[in-house]
């Protein structure tokens, strides 16, 4: 009996880096937190285990008061207290003039996903009633399908606009991240490559080493506004974003493929990767 698979919108998640369970995660608890919290004049977020002990190098800290702006935000780190049900979990409360008016416990428990403390774990709904593909060969060969048209076919016209944010915000992170300078942070005054590898074009360079060139600047744009804490797209994690993007932009603007086919390529490499 097969599984099944999720949406690809699980696959392809928008948010931003440098990591899912420590950027993602909190982003999304804090973007739900604030709108039920509208009337809120304060917020503050406890961070433990292992958001507490590597949050501020994954600038856990900073997508929590930048999520929750401009309403101010305290964060505070408690590295001691073990009595707790997950390693990433953060307490949020919401205050109105000085009394507090909220309070929830979320654990970010990987790839983006979050869960609340007291609700019951709401699993992602199977849309693929196929999970290999050997089944999915097998289903398109019959109905003389393209893999695009199989994921056309399960979810419909919902995927083709959240595909079209995803190729929007692929495309954005390539193109900001090109003209980037400085430093990435962490502390170890690691210089942005990408803009550097996208304009040190030389005499007599080969067309092989320029396509090297141009794809690995596309994938270290990606990769460095991932690192500096800007919004990319997993595919199929943060640490993963850059490759993806970049192999599609170097490919529309070299053929001219357009964003409609390069939609459907995102498709295809989606439920490759489901």
């Amino acid at each position: 009996m097969t599984k099944g698979m999720e949406s690809l919108n699980q696959l392809y998640r928008i948010g931003c880096g440098p990591s899912s369970s420590h950027t993602m995660g909190p982003e999304k608890a804090c973007v739900l937190f604030k709108a039920k919290n509208s009337d809120a004049d304060e917020f503050k977020a406890i961070l433990y285990g292992s958001l507490a002990k590597t949050g501020k190098g994954h600038c856990t800290d900073a997508v929590i008061v930048s999520t929750l702006s401009p309403t101010p935000c305290k964060v505070e780190f408690d590295y001691d207290n073990t009595d707790i049900e997950h390693p990433n979990t953060m307490d949020l409360f919401a205050y109105k003039n000085g009394e507090q008016i909220d309070f929830i416990r979320v654990f970010s428990v990987g790839g983006g996903r979050i869960e609340f403390e007291g609700s019951s774990s709401a699993k992602e709904p199977i849309v693929y009633n196929l999970s290999t593909f050997q089944e999915i060969k097998d289903y398109c060969k019959e109905k003389k399908y393209r893999l695009w048209q199989y994921v056309d076919e399960v979810e419909g016209e919902y995927i083709w606009e959240y595909l079209a944010d995803v190729w929007k915000t692929m495309k954005n992170a390539i193109e900001t991240g090109i003209e980037d300078e400085g430093t990435l942070p962490g502390g170890l005054d690691v210089q942005k490559k990408a803009k550097y590898l996208y304009n040190m074009e030389h005499i007599g360079e080969s067309a092989e080493t320029r396509e090297n060139r141009e794809v690995c600047s596309y994938a270290f744009a990606v990769s460095e506004q991932n690192a500096s804490g800007h919004k990319i797209v997993t595919a199929p994690t943060c640490g993963a974003a850059g490759v993806l993007p970049a192999v599609l932009y170097y490919m529309q603007h070299k053929h001219g493929y357009t964003d409609r086919q390069i939609l459907q390529a995102l498709a295809t490499g989606g439920l490759i990767g489901n």
